[in-house]
């Protein structure tokens, strides 16, 4: 439970301390709807197809909530105000590399238990993620063309 609440804290400071190269807004709005999608898959795979838990019990528990709320979001902002433009292929592999450790640790420590969902299934679902919000980021937020 403590890696929990230090991963959680670590990101929250990294976020607070980190070179901004997004707006206020930019942030927000990223930070709401990558939040929003995990949560709905959260709810999708986790607890209603039960492919994996979080946590001692299968309920959702506080730790659950700010694991899965703020995780994510937190990662989106990260990635989206460190992207540069060049070399896109690399930066997307090296956050679903760094995604996938954050999953594996969890595993590891018992704090995540992996049921039909296999650890392996993560790797494209994140990196395919990573490339989803960088297109979305600038098509839908940024509005660029």
């Amino acid at each position: 439970m403590y890696f929990v609440w230090g991963m959680i804290g670590l990101l929250l400071l990294a976020t607070l301390l980190m070179p901004k190269r997004l707006t206020w807004r930019e942030d927000i709005i990223t930070f709401l709807i990558v939040g929003y999608c995990a949560w709905v898959s959260h709810i999708l795979i986790g607890v209603k197809l039960d492919w994996l838990d979080f946590g001692p019990t299968k309920k959702v528990e506080y730790t659950d909530w700010a694991l899965v709320s703020l995780v994510p979001s937190l990662l989106a902002v990260l990635y989206l105000n460190f992207k540069k433009e060049k070399q896109s292929l690399l930066y997307s592999m090296i956050w679903t590399a760094l995604s996938f450790l954050m999953e594996f640790l969890l595993a590891k420590i018992g704090y995540m238990k992996h049921h039909q969902w296999k650890i392996g299934y993560s790797i494209p679902v994140y990196f395919v993620s990573y490339f989803a919000l960088d297109w979305f980021f600038n098509k839908v937020i940024k509005n660029r063309k």
